[in-house]
């Protein structure tokens, strides 16, 4: 199977929902024209990222009227967007959900939200307790967001799952400058190229740009071909939406010639932490 992800690298006004979908439906519709089958936006697309007190204010469940004209173009597009939202505790969590053919797929929750230096989301969010794993027309798919990519514990898992392409929509800032060259930018190129020269997925990382409360967002979006390595990759600082081609074809290769998560045996972890429980 051959098909095409369109990467919405934009830069969203925080706390305003409307004119964010309304941003939405316009990087949308430049997809449609390019026959994208698929596109993804960055973290908390929806409602920018350094919310701080208007955390409350802006979570929704994810079936909230606002996101009903995204969910309804799912029809024509699968779509994965950012958002607040409002758990069944009533706690706020950093989301993104997944919709094609006119319904909610899956909503992924933000596994490992950074409370440290620059970042206070724990402060805001809480954490998701569950891996994303999910089927879908072009095959299994999970959403890592941010951080969650760093994790590589979860992210070889959920290769062992079955996952094919991984969705890693992002809000990562500019830091660690040195010349033409940024230090957080080559470990995001580190954690996406492990994913799929090891572990054989397609791993598709959408970075947003601008600035949020005084954080600047370099953008750098990706997609990586477990073949080829980056097939497409946006540009620095500014606003782009980038095509990509997906072949699964690619993914079955790579499986064949390096089969790392075809030899992986979860029972072995899964007995080798009953043990050091049980210590």
């Amino acid at each position: 199977m051959t098909y095409t992800v369109a990467l919405a690298q934009i830069n969203p006004l925080c706390g305003d929902i409307a004119a964010n979908v309304a941003m939405h439906r316009m990087c949308i519709e430049q997809a449609l024209d390019a026959h994208a089958d698929l596109i993804v936006f960055p973290e908390l697309s929806l409602t920018g990222y350094a919310l701080r007190d208007q955390t409350l204010t802006v979570m929704r469940r994810p079936g909230a009227a606002e996101f009903a004209p995204l969910v309804e173009s799912s029809r024509n597009i699968a779509i994965c967007a950012g958002f607040v939202e409002e758990g069944e505790d009533g706690i706020p969590y950093n989301s993104a959900f997944f919709a094609d053919g006119g319904a909610l797929v899956h909503v992924h929750r933000k596994i490992y939200p950074p409370t440290h230096g620059m970042f206070e989301e724990l402060r805001f969010f809480g954490r998701g307790r569950s891996l994303s794993v999910f089927e879908t027309r072009f095959g299994c798919m999970g959403i890592v967001i941010c951080r969650d990519l760093f994790h590589m514990l979860e992210v070889s898992t959920m290769a062992a799952l079955g996952v094919q392409l991984l969705l890693a929509p992002s809000a990562m800032p500019a830091r660690g400058f040195q010349g033409d060259e940024l230090s957080i930018e080559r470990t995001v190129q580190l954690a996406v190229g492990s994913a799929t020269s090891l572990l054989g997925m397609y791993v598709a990382y959408v970075n947003r740009v601008g600035f949020d409360d005084g954080l600047g967002f370099y953008g750098g979006s990706m997609l990586s071909d477990p073949e080829l390595g980056v097939t497409a990759s946006g540009p620095r600082f500014e606003a782009a939406q980038v095509l990509g081609t997906i072949d699964t074809v690619h993914i079955a290769r790579h499986a064949y010639q390096f089969p790392i998560h075809r030899e992986e045996d979860l029972t072995i972890v899964r007995h080798a932490l009953n043990e050091r429980r049980t210590q």
